[in-house]
């Protein structure tokens, strides 16, 4: 146990690597409760000031996602309401054949947010963690059609189990399945205005499928990625409008690695301190 304490100790530090990528995390003290959006909320009807660059392009049908049929598919995949160990740390740990305590970190968002890019740029730059092979399953124009996956070992006792899901909306059933005893999640919007439709309608899908008792005690951070594009809309209006309050926000570009280690770093030490207690 002491060795898996001085992991945490490196996470918790500050390295070099760390600090050549600009951070605006933002955080609160007290973890606010996930609520599942309203669909017949328009951004008219939200009264937001609206960005200075680009044009929203969001609509109630756009955003829509059908509550019943999210239900049936999390019944599916065998997503029940969280039980009361699961919330206990050291009581619902999950281990293989070696007795090691595998963590699922689930990469979550719309289609070509970045998810994808994001693993990739994480599998091939950290160096701390040992790493197995990268899993893709995507189409011919490079998306993802069910999941990527990379088992990462943090010592010869801990494997992250780090998945991304496929983001268009028909690969539903699979992408909820992929969210199955999830005890991490990364959320990754997209910060180009028409996209705005697209980060709705995921967040709305992951709200429903999970419920309000995971998402309220699960680790979540927040990537607001494709910061560099010259239209992305301002990190204050998309925390509001997708009600993200309280949660860590990293703004991100995935395609240059910026922030995604500080960001990686943070679900991985709060995934294992929720699961293991340290």
């Amino acid at each position: 146990m002491s060795r898996i304490k001085r992991w945490i100790s490196r996470l918790r530090g500050t390295s070099e690597e760390e600090n050549e990528i600009e951070s605006t995390e933002t955080s609160s003290e007290e973890h606010r409760k996930a609520k599942t959006t309203d669909s017949s909320k328009t951004v008219s009807s939200m009264n937001l000031t609206p960005p200075p660059n680009g044009t929203l392009i969001a609509s109630e049908k756009g955003m829509l996602i059908d509550r019943e049929v999210t239900t049936e598919l999390a019944q599916r995949a065998q997503i029940t309401r969280q039980r009361v160990e699961e919330i206990v740390p050291g009581k619902a740990i999950k281990r293989d054949k070696q007795g090691r305590v595998h963590i699922k970190i689930v990469f979550y968002g719309p289609s070509l947010s970045g998810k994808t890019t994001a693993l990739r740029w994480l599998f091939a730059n950290v160096r701390s963690l040992s790493k197995g092979k990268i899993v893709e399953i995507a189409d011919e124009l490079g998306r993802t059609t069910f999941f990527d996956f990379v088992p990462i070992a943090a010592n010869e006792k801990i494997v992250f189990d780090v998945f991304t899901v496929a983001g268009q909306r028909r690969h539903a059933q699979s992408r909820i399945t992929v969210l199955r005893d999830v005890d991490g999640l990364i959320f990754m919007a997209d910060s180009q205005p028409e996209q705005m439709n697209e980060n709705l309608a995921s967040i709305q899908e992951l709200r429903i499928a999970l419920g309000t008792d995971r998402l309220s005690t699960m680790p979540i951070v927040v990537s607001l990625n494709k910061r560099d594009l010259p239209n992305a809309l301002p990190i204050d209006y998309m925390v509001r409008m997708l009600d993200l309050e309280g949660l860590p926000v990293f703004p991100t570009i995935a395609t240059e690695g910026k922030n995604l280690l500080r960001m990686f770093q943070r679900v991985l030490r709060d995934a294992l301190i929720f699961k293991i207690g340290i």
